[in-house]
């Protein structure tokens, strides 16, 4: 609780939560984190962690602030922003349950991104320290936390690569069906919704062009019944025929 109030943003908008052990359970065994973990581990980690609220709107990290730990989404949606050069501030990735914000660092560290709770969110907070303490206890975490900077290093290359090889159509379809793999919901109709509210500029951040041109995209895939689309929310229709978009087919 100490570690919380020495930042000087999340203090005042961070409030203490109660999740019941059942949905703190739930979320390690999905996260990416915690999940090669069994149930007892699960159950001892879980005496390191606090629970914590956000409003939608609230800030839950900013970039460049030192952090004192990590978060494990519980429930809720948080938009992940990153500062460009010029000023601008886009969407890099949508954190969804199970995900993790903030450093994974076994000491204090500058957080290099921003997030944004997009509804009210609880997350679960482990503090540097504690993930020292447990990464000794359990190497399987250690591990994870090395698949996981791998992946998010493997996403940077791969979005840096599709600036300079891809086009606009298919980097709009390979933020959607990314998206689509994390958030989706299959409906009766076949089609997958997206669960998060999501905007133009969202999509437009994560396939890195501006908003307009992220907008024509979309509106040729609803035309081409690719997607379907209303007002910040969006459903995969036609999942192979986004596929083919992605690989340029």
């Amino acid at each position: 609780m100490g570690l919380m109030a020495r930042n000087p943003v999340r203090h005042n908008c961070a409030q203490p939560h109660q999740c019941s052990l059942d949905v703190r359970m739930q979320v390690m065994a999905r996260s990416p984190l915690t999940k090669e973990l069994g149930p007892q581990q699960h159950r001892e980690l879980d005496q390191h962690l606090t629970s914590w609220a956000w409003a939608a709107g609230d800030p839950i990290l900013l970039a460049g602030e030192q952090t004192q730990g990590s978060y494990m989404v519980a429930s809720g949606r948080a938009r992940i922003t990153r500062d460009t050069i010029d000023g601008r501030e886009i969407t890099v990735d949508i954190a969804a349950p199970g995900d993790v914000i903030g450093p994974l660092h076994t000491h204090s560290s500058p957080a290099t991104d921003s997030a944004w709770a997009i509804e009210t969110t609880c997350a679960l907070y482990l503090p540097a320290e504690a993930l020292a303490e447990v990464v000794d206890a359990y190497p399987q975490l250690a591990l994870a936390i090395m698949r996981m900077q791998q992946d998010q290093l493997a996403r940077s290359r791969e979005r840096e690569t599709a600036q300079a090889t891809s086009t606009v159509e298919q980097r709009v379809a390979a933020a959607l069906q990314h998206l689509d793999a994390k958030l989706g919901q299959i409906r009766q109709d076949g089609s997958s919704l997206l669960q998060v509210r999501l905007r133009r500029n969202d999509v437009a951040g994560m396939a890195g062009t501006t908003v307009e041109s992220a907008s024509r995209a979309m509106a040729r895939m609803k035309k081409t019944g690719v997607i379907d689309s209303g007002r910040e929310w969006i459903a995969i229709t036609n999942h192979q025929a986004l596929a083919d978009l992605v690989a340029g087919l």
